[in-house]
């Protein structure tokens, strides 16, 4: 089946889990794989709720201990893939040069000094919104649906992406995904984003679920207009760092949520 085998695939590719089997991709596994990101980001979600309730019920493990689980586990399961986007995508926008120097600079494998201060900056506060959430909130459901939404629609606008934003150049891996998709695809992600409303309204956290959706496409509006700018389209790399930047906003907003009394 087509959706078993993309999925697969996405583990394969996206993460360290050790899938041996080999699989064929062609262009359609490869249009199928964008279609399933969303089932990508709930894998992880899931995986991540598993940790979480498994540490809190079980263990006498303190709330630092748990952040430290939440906030070490997606990077030891994706392999730092996004993270190195990121770094390189940091490198090449605080070079302040021309596109092509960019996109020469996103090429080279070396990590250059903002690349290392960008990443430092990301984990830092990212561990730190972590840790007042998990610290703050009482409600398991409601971690739950924090845990799963947040990779889940951070995939969901990598597939978007994917989908609406030209591609820089018609190499790597950004281009190679983006050329087998088209605007019909996008019809999947809106499913996966509507079912997954859905899911939050029977648990009673549709106001979050919704406030992280809003939060997610004003940053999608933002990369989208960026990347052209900054880049003339998106690459692998660009699609790697709004992964991370989409779920460091996503803690920060629940964070802020807290700071303000509000949850």
């Amino acid at each position: 089946m087509i959706l078993f085998k993309s999925l697969l695939l996405n583990l394969q590719f996206f993460t360290i889990l050790p899938i041996r089997k080999e699989f064929s991709i062609g262009n359609r596994e490869m249009k199928w794989m964008v279609r399933t990101f969303p089932l990508l980001g709930l894998f992880v979600g899931v995986f991540l709720v598993g940790g979480y309730v498994f540490l809190n019920s079980f263990t006498h493990i303190s709330p630092l201990g748990i952040s430290f689980f939440i906030w070490v586990l997606p990077i030891v399961l994706t392999g730092g893939i996004h993270l190195d986007g990121y770094m390189d995508a940091s490198d090449a926008f605080f070079s302040y040069r021309d596109k092509e120097k960019r996109l020469e600079i996103m090429k080279d494998p070396r990590v250059g000094a903002f690349g290392v201060l960008s990443l430092l900056v990301l984990l830092s506060s990212r561990f730190l919104f972590i840790y007042e959430t998990i610290l703050q909130t009482h409600s398991t459901i409601l971690i739950g649906m924090i845990l799963v939404s947040i990779p889940f629609l951070s995939r969901m606008m990598m597939g978007a992406s994917l989908i609406l934003i030209p591609a820089a150049q018609t190499s790597g891996m950004g281009y190679g995904f983006s050329k087998n998709v088209t605007g019909y695809d996008l019809i999947w992600i809106v499913s996966g984003l509507l079912l997954g409303g859905v899911g939050s309204f029977l648990l009673n956290c549709f106001n979050f679920y919704a406030l992280f959706s809003l939060v997610t496409l004003a940053i999608f509006c933002f990369v989208y207009s960026r990347s052209i700018k900054w880049f003339g389209g998106m690459s692998g790399d660009t699609i790697g760092g709004s992964v991370e930047g989409v779920e460091l906003f996503l803690w920060m907003t629940i964070w802020l949520l807290h700071v303000f009394a509000m949850v």
